[in-house]
């Protein structure tokens, strides 16, 4: 996750930016968990996130005895 802030700004708001920041990367994780996008990206003014993960293929092996 990358978080530009621009300015001086206080403790208390840094706090309150960095969880709705937090907040938007849940959202986004979850839509791409429901949706199994292995890649994803984000990027408003305030945000930018990339998500890139590689699923790993479940393999069963069954046998007629």
């Amino acid at each position: 996750m990358k978080v530009t802030v621009n300015g001086t700004i206080s403790k208390d708001a840094l706090k309150v930016i960095l969880e709705t920041q937090k907040e938007k990367t849940k959202i986004i994780d979850e839509f791409c968990k429901e949706n199994k996008f292995t890649q994803f990206c984000y990027k408003d003014s305030e945000l930018e996130y990339s998500l890139d993960k590689q699923i790993k293929a479940k393999v069963e092996v069954r046998t007629n005895d």
